[in-house]
């Protein structure tokens, strides 16, 4: 922008310096609602950690009685069903765990974490449990 010999701005660079203004102004609100309007359809997944430290390998075989835990966590929760896969990562052998129990069908939300499983001869294997439930 040019200053005039009075060192003032002429009209059409006063005008520009408004519509930048505007503009930039009107990108920041955009990006702020955009940000803050996120709509999130997927459920909360509410289902404790704890419940999955039944589960041991033996055998090759992954193996746990958390059924009746994840009953009862379905339906402390009021969810419809709950879909479990819990599997050792690699080529270690392990056949995946897959529970599922009630309807899937409806809005479904997940979460995937890692957790430390229990070997009959003492060892400690890393597993990742899906979970996923339908309210």
């Amino acid at each position: 922008m040019r200053l005039n010999r009075k060192g003032s701005l002429g009209f059409p660079e006063a005008i520009m310096a408004a519509m930048i203004v505007t503009l930039s102004l009107t990108m920041y609100m955009g990006i702020l609602v955009l940000n803050t309007a996120e709509i999130d359809n997927e459920p909360d997944v509410n289902i404790d950690h704890r419940i999955f430290e039944g589960l041991t390998l033996a055998d090759g075989e992954i193996t746990g009685d958390i059924e009746n835990k994840l009953i009862y966590a379905m339906e402390r929760h009021g969810y419809k069903g709950v879909s479990v896969t819990c599997e050792v990562p690699g080529e270690l052998g392990f056949e995946p765990l897959h529970i599922k129990i009630g309807k899937m069908d409806g809005k479904i939300g997940g979460e995937r974490f890692p957790f430390l499983l229990k070997c009959a001869d003492g060892r400690t294997v890393p597993a990742v449990i899906e979970v996923a439930v339908c309210v």
